[in-house]
């Protein structure tokens, strides 16, 4: 049995993880120019790296570039001991707007940031906000240049004809990068009315176990991976519930509600499913 191939009697499924400053980007998403707070992000990524620990379990973190200048470069070893290192680009930019020309640039930049730090090979993408979407050719083609090999920045609701364990060549990029997709699954949820979901970090904290288990399933037998993407405060469930001390209006205690409800079973969650699935990186599936 190789390093990659999940273990007697355990089927295979991926887990990310965005690590990213929350303060800093919900600042950001509120129009200002706020500073982060990397002592949060720290102990964040340590209880996080101490969870997957415990669970056996390995992990895709994805990361900006820009993140290196925030974050103690010590951790990124610490990371990379263990864990897949993945890339959000230099500054996490939506794909769209930098077109295709500053897009491989930001790629490429963002990856070789990352492994200054990391001293180790960053080969995965994830486009911010899932944002590659309607960018084909171009999308693959700067991937190609910017030296990566797997992507996950699509959610699909069904895997072309061409697709291998789950996985296909990326358009515009020859056979140089692989699409690991996110599996987008039907579903009748009162979770802000969604038709369809795929399991984010909402989801997962929301749902309850047999209905993920169900997802699961669902998603092996339309012949995807079944793949769980959370955030660092879902893996630190006695940290601060808030992602920002904001709650002046009602949308947004809405919005800190939403964003925190659940993260206390997340743990539970988790460690119930790794008795049939064992979870890896993205890297590690592919043909």
């Amino acid at each position: 049995m190789t390093a990659s191939e999940p273990e007697r009697g355990r089927a295979r499924a991926i887990l990310s993880v965005q690590l990213e400053d929350e303060v800093r980007l919900e600042g950001q998403r509120a129009g200002m120019v706020a500073p982060g707070d990397p002592a949060l992000l720290e102990r964040r990524l340590d209880r996080a790296l101490e969870t997957l620990r415990t669970l056996g379990a390995h992990a895709t973190f994805f990361a900006e570039g820009r993140l290196v200048a925030e974050l103690s470069r010590s951790w990124w070893p610490t990371v990379v001991a263990e864990h897949e290192l993945g890339c959000q680009g230099l500054s996490r930019t939506i794909v769209g707007r930098l077109g295709p020309e500053q897009f491989a640039d930001d790629a490429r930049r963002g990856r070789e940031a990352l492994e200054d730090a990391a001293a180790a090979p960053v080969l995965t993408y994830r486009a911010p906000e899932f944002s590659a979407d309607g960018c084909d050719p171009w999308f693959g083609e700067g991937l190609a240049a910017a030296g990566y090999r797997t992507d996950a920045s699509r959610r699909v609701a069904a895997l072309p004809e061409h697709a291998i364990a789950g996985c296909y060549a990326l358009e515009g990029a020859g056979d140089a990068v692989i699409e690991v997709p996110l599996p987008m699954l039907p579903a009748n949820l009162p979770i802000a009315g969604q038709r369809v979901m795929f399991l984010g970090s909402a989801a997962f904290r929301m749902l309850p176990l047999p209905t993920l288990r169900v997802a699961f399933e669902l998603a092996e037998q339309q012949g995807f991976i079944p793949q769980v993407v959370l955030q660092l405060g879902d893996l630190d469930p006695q940290g601060p519930q808030a992602y920002s001390a904001d709650t002046s209006t009602w949308r947004s205690r809405i919005d800190q509600l939403w964003r925190s409800t659940g993260r206390g079973g997340v743990m539970a969650k988790l460690q119930q499913l790794t008795w049939r699935w064992k979870f890896d990186t993205v890297a590690s599936v592919r043909p």
